[in-house]
């Protein structure tokens, strides 16, 4: 058989730089159209265009460089990452058909009808117009049919994690490591641990918060409260200190006010941490209330109390299947294979 050739059509970095390394081993040959110039992407072959429309001309410019990039590589197949602008002009471009996978990461199916007509219809003609589908969360697939206005046949699928950490010996920390933005509401969260080591018993407790990003104010916050004693900030961690907070901590917290599915909370489920999430439809997919961790609804309760309530035993696990099951690189890897089989061993 010849050799297979992907080309793949993806914004930002991370979820796209993820995306190739999970699905590479499946192709001989790789090429990349992005929009931004980074070191994650200098061993892929890749070409840099502009996906805005803000230029008037680019809705015209972009579908014709993307198809000459198609008509000089050839590839066998095509993946775009995110329902946008540059999924528009790929749709366009790719005049001979070749067969396409549309990665919706959900926000974008959520987010970019409500920008404007103009991009509720490039979205519809996306998802009218591709073979095959993924995305990482159930509740991105009713937005996805509702779109298209039919049922698509969506794989559900992400990047997955690489198992880098086992539970260990438990100590009383409760570990938060999403970025230090308004979106993930880091300020709530030292709020809710004030009160939950306002009980005594719980005096030995301490929040570890890391990343990045508005430290100083944090950590006034924790002042004004009277608990900095009991808050570390360790800032931007690499993987394998990631892993060790995760490995000792009890309890692992984020309460974004949007989300889809976080790597990190399926790391901190494999590394036997409670995880404690906002009542998001992506996070139930993965949280069952009072099962297998605690989603909150009530920002201004004890919500914290409620995790030590729970079978952790069972907690512990559940969470450990679920992970081998669904959230590990090799589960998801498959997935994505078994649409690639559909293609080329049909």
């Amino acid at each position: 058989m010849k050799n297979k050739k992907l080309l793949v059509v993806g914004g930002g970095v991370i979820h796209t730089y993820n995306i190739i390394e999970l699905i590479k081993g499946y192709f001989d040959d790789i090429f990349l159209i992005t929009n931004v110039q980074d070191d994650k992407f200098k061993d892929i072959k890749h070409e840099v265009l502009t996906f805005s429309f803000s230029n008037p001309l680019n809705p015209f410019l972009l579908p014709h460089k993307i198809n000459k990039i198609i008509r000089d590589y050839k590839p066998d197949f095509i993946v775009i990452i995110q329902v946008d602008t540059a999924a528009f002009s790929t749709v366009i471009a790719n005049r001979k058909k070749i067969p396409t996978l549309v990665i919706a990461l959900g926000s974008d199916v959520l987010t970019i009808p409500n920008k404007g007509y103009l991009y509720k219809q490039m979205a519809k003609f996306v998802l009218k117009r591709v073979k095959y589908f993924n995305t990482g969360a159930r509740y991105a697939v009713n937005k996805m049919n509702e779109l298209s206005g039919k049922d698509l046949d969506v794989v559900i699928a992400n990047s997955g994690f690489e198992p880098g950490c086992k539970p260990m010996p438990k100590q009383n920390i409760i570990y938060s490591n999403r970025l230090h933005q308004s979106l993930y509401r880091i300020p709530q969260i030292i709020e809710a641990f004030a009160r939950f080591i306002g009980n005594k018993e719980r005096d030995d407790w301490m929040l570890v918060i890391g990343a990045t990003g508005d430290e100083d104010n944090l950590k006034q916050k924790a002042k004004e409260l009277g608990i900095e004693d009991k808050v570390e900030f360790i800032g931007w961690v690499e993987k394998q200190e990631n892993n060790y907070y995760y490995s000792i901590s009890k309890i692992w917290i984020s309460i974004p006010e949007s989300d889809c599915t976080p790597i990190s909370l399926m790391e901190a489920m494999a590394a036997g941490c409670i995880p404690i999430m906002s009542d998001l439809d992506a996070n139930k997919e993965w949280v069952e209330e009072g099962k297998n961790g605690i989603i909150v609804s009530d920002y201004n309760s004890n919500y914290i109390e409620r995790a030590l309530n729970l079978d952790y035993d069972f907690l512990l696990d559940y969470n450990l299947k679920l992970m081998e099951k669904e959230g590990t690189k090799e589960a998801n890897r498959k997935k994505f294979y078994s649409i690639f089989d559909k293609e080329f061993k049909d």
